[in-house]
């Protein structure tokens, strides 16, 4: 009894639709060890994630009212209340229908091998094209326009080279059999559920898009390219939210990267970069557009020490793939940010800036989303979290 219960709680969460494959119900039900409603709603909630391989805010679970669970028990009514448990949000929304879309195409998807029969590999590139696209070609061998249109939509949508040109990157995505899609959608969806933006104004920045967006009354009013730590240094993900502004910040070396990339430099490459020590002897940068945080930082406390800044080193932005960080942020567009709060760079002296309103601000990690056209978006894993989130 307890497994249909899971079953159907489960589905409701999940996607519309049942899952075909009973052994991942099997092994998702294994993970669940509660034998009561409770348990297993509590379990379902929260997913499957390993927050302990997370860099980033850890206390995300969702907590179930049993008062609550227990009134809809005996109306029979546990269904009803777990549904208002989830997201309503256009973004979790959507990507349970692309799961049910995805289900229902999986016995007709047959990616292309690439590397065997050429002609083979058109007819089923266009198939796939077809089916996630939406893209009416005809499943023959010619090469069109429209095919080529095709696979430029393709890579737009999945963050890569958008050139036209199916290479080997273009190649890897074609060719990802349906079961990893929906493994890859599904990981992304309970992400999805315990990280909905709450209000109507926040910035979210998500860390394998390299973008951020300010939301006013749920919609983008700023979209900006960003930079993110390296994959050894990782953006952590968290929530919080924006109480400073500085103008021309100082950038106070921390100690690990001092060790690391500064204790060895001449005092002369430190003096001609604009370092020195303070009375501490704490090695720190002058103010100023050279400065490693560019001309304004905007600060959203928390205990990893990240923010967001300005940087000098413009041309970063030019690249696909924009982890090159120590973990902090950096802004394509901090002077937009800057006034879209209400504040003009106008002094070249640094100053602290309190804000009247505190801005939420969510760093988050998804790999798949919903844009705000309803198109779902692919991007490469960068931190390796959908395999060491998951159990």
């Amino acid at each position: 009894m307890k497994k249909i219960i899971f079953l159907l709680i489960h589905t409701l969460i999940f996607a519309s639709a049942p899952d075909p494959d009973l052994k991942y119900y099997q092994e998702r039900y294994s993970l669940c060890h509660g034998t009561t409603n409770y348990q297993i709603t509590q379990c379902l909630l929260n997913g499957s994630i390993n927050y302990h391989n997370l860099r980033g805010d850890r206390n995300r679970y969702r907590q179930v009212s049993k008062e609550a669970l227990r009134e809809a028990e005996r109306r029979g009514e546990v269904y009803r209340y777990v549904m208002r448990l989830m997201p309503q949000t256009r973004r979790y929304q959507g990507l349970k229908a692309y799961i049910d879309y995805l289900y229902s195409i999986r016995d007709i998807y047959t990616p292309p091998r690439f590397g065997g029969n050429k002609e083979e590999d058109i007819i089923r590139t266009k198939r796939v094209l077809n089916l996630l696209l939406d893209a009416r070609l005809r499943e023959d061998t010619e090469i069109t326009v429209w095919f080529e249109e095709a696979i430029l939509e393709f890579q737009r949508r999945h963050g890569l080279e958008v050139d036209g040109v199916i290479g080997p990157q273009t190649q890897r995505e074609l060719k990802q059999p349906i079961h990893s899609i929906i493994t890859k959608v599904k990981k992304n969806l309970e992400l999805e559920r315990i990280a909905s933006p709450k209000g109507s104004e926040y910035i979210l920045i998500n860390i394998p898009e390299f973008k951020l967006y300010y939301y006013i009354n749920h919609r983008p009013v700023l979209e900006m390219k960003v930079i993110v730590g390296k994959p050894h240094m990782r953006t952590p993900v968290l929530n919080r939210k924006m109480q400073y502004i500085v103008k021309n910040p100082r950038w106070y070396v921390p100690p690990s990267i001092y060790a690391k990339e500064y204790a060895h430099k001449s005092d002369g490459y430190l003096k001609r970069n604009g370092f020195t020590f303070n009375g501490q002897g704490k090695l720190y940068q002058k103010q100023g557009p050279d400065n490693a945080l560019g001309l304004v930082k905007f600060l959203f406390p928390n205990r990893y020490n990240v923010y967001m800044h300005d940087t000098p080193a413009k041309s970063l932005f030019h690249k696909r793939v924009r982890a090159f960080s120590h973990g902090c942020i950096r802004l394509e567009k901090p002077m937009e940010l800057l006034n879209l709060l209400g504040y003009e760079y106008d002094t070249d002296k640094n100053e602290w800036i309190t804000l009247p309103e505190q801005i939420p601000v969510y760093v988050e990690y998804h790999t798949v989303w919903v844009d705000e056209y309803g198109i779902v978006q692919f991007r490469d894993d960068i931190y390796g979290y959908e395999r060491k989130l998951f159990r």
